[in-house]
């Protein structure tokens, strides 16, 4: 489908900034697409021949933006409805190492004005935070074999933790986690099964082996581990990957706010129902119970639902189809990476996930909706940054907290 988009020049901007020195709010590992016109993104430019990427910055890039924000009617690449998006012109300049040789690329395009700060934000997961704070207790010896049998007794379980943090603890699960359970280019014309994710997720996790992955508390993660951080992770691709541009904390949102309703066994009555395994936490049935997370749901208003195929088929392998049918872009897989770095802390280091998510104590949430049950709205802040973005996730206060 060709790429339709009406252009409006805006006199103000939610960036209310026309021009200047500016910055990607981006990981530390991920780079933008900038395109040689405005209103592009990484699904709407295949279908369009005049469209192309001219450049891939990333957070340390200089940036200077020189132009007026512009707002146009974009198809979002998850939902197919027209959306308002904002999009800014910038002068870029980045410098990259490949293979011993470093090189500066330069140029302008455009980008979504949404990865656009004034300010230079902090990496959500950035290097500097990536240290496990657990390290395995000194032992004393009880066969007199001294410091050296020590040493050997304990050698297996330190090169599994080998003080990890919850980055590189995702890394290690990335081929563990998220795998395409369906044909994405012929999905199935119905769905099987009362709960899908028991019908179509479940059985593939259940066949391959554990990673030999450490918890906070330096306790080596289960199979049932496993299943919630895929649980999660797919719950929070398919119900949040539109909104990752606007940051990261609002699928931190719905992750913490998931882990409140897991968390409280007295409201299990009212956010896990219908038929789960029993080989799954409280947290992978609140985040797979259709009736809470409708992405699971196998119709939606009398025809299939499509978010449900994004949820079996998410973007996990550079070198496999995911469900646009496609192999997936490098933005996409910056979402999952994320992805699945969330619920990772959350399932693995939920200590540090509870201290980071500590002003959300609420057990619901919706987007775009005026009011909500005569529930009172809150803004809470995560990660140094405010749940603001009603587009996104709004959180609603019933004056019954954990």
């Amino acid at each position: 489908m060709r790429f339709i988009a009406l252009l409006l020049f805006m006199t103000t901007s939610v960036n209310a900034w026309a021009d200047g020195k500016a910055y990607l709010d981006l990981e530390e590992d991920q780079i933008l697409s900038v395109f040689n016109k405005p209103g592009m993104n990484w699904k709407n430019c295949s279908g369009d021949p005049n469209c192309r990427p001219v450049g891939w910055p990333d957070r340390d890039a200089a940036v200077e933006v020189i132009s007026k924000p512009r707002k146009l009617k974009v198809e979002d690449p998850y939902t197919g409805q027209m959306q308002d998006e904002e999009y800014v012109q910038i002068k870029y300049s980045y410098t990259r190492e490949r293979d011993g040789i470093t090189y500066t690329q330069q140029g302008t395009g455009w980008v979504d004005a949404a990865y656009v700060s004034r300010s230079k934000t902090k990496a959500v997961y950035g290097a500097a935070d990536d240290k496990s704070e657990y390290c395995p207790p000194v032992q004393k010896s009880t066969t007199g074999g001294g410091a050296k049998e020590v040493q050997k007794s304990i050698s297996g379980i330190q090169s599994a933790i080998a003080n990890k943090g919850v980055k590189e603890t995702a890394a290690a699960l990335k081929g563990f986690v998220g795998a395409c359970v369906i044909n994405p280019k012929n999905p199935p014309a119905a769905y099987k099964g009362e709960n899908p994710f028991d019908s179509y997720v479940l059985p593939h996790l259940k066949k391959q082996a554990v990673p030999k992955v450490a918890r906070e508390d330096g306790k080596m993660m289960t199979q049932q581990d496993l299943i919630t951080i895929d649980a999660l992770s797919r719950t929070m691709y398919a119900e949040m990957a539109r909104c990752y541009k606007h940051g990261l904390h609002y699928p931190m949102a719905v992750a913490k706010i998931a882990v409140n309703r897991a968390n409280t066994e007295s409201r299990h009555k009212e956010f896990i129902k219908g038929s789960h395994n029993s080989g799954k936490s409280d947290l992978a049935k609140v985040v797979t119970t259709p009736s809470q997370f409708n992405l699971w749901m196998k119709t939606h208003n009398g025809k299939k639902n499509g978010p449900l195929a994004h949820a079996l088929c998410p973007p996990a392998d550079k070198n496999k189809l995911f469900w646009s049918g496609a192999k997936p872009s490098k933005e996409e897989q910056d979402i999952w990476n994320n992805t699945l770095r969330i619920a990772t802390e959350a399932v693995l280091f939920p200590k540090k996930f509870k201290a980071r998510t500590s002003q959300l104590k609420q057990f619901h949430y919706t987007s775009g909706m005026d009011s909500f049950f005569g529930m009172k709205q809150v803004f809470p802040w995560i990660a140094d940054r405010k749940v603001s973005k009603n587009a996104c996730v709004q959180v609603w206060d019933a004056g019954v907290k954990l």
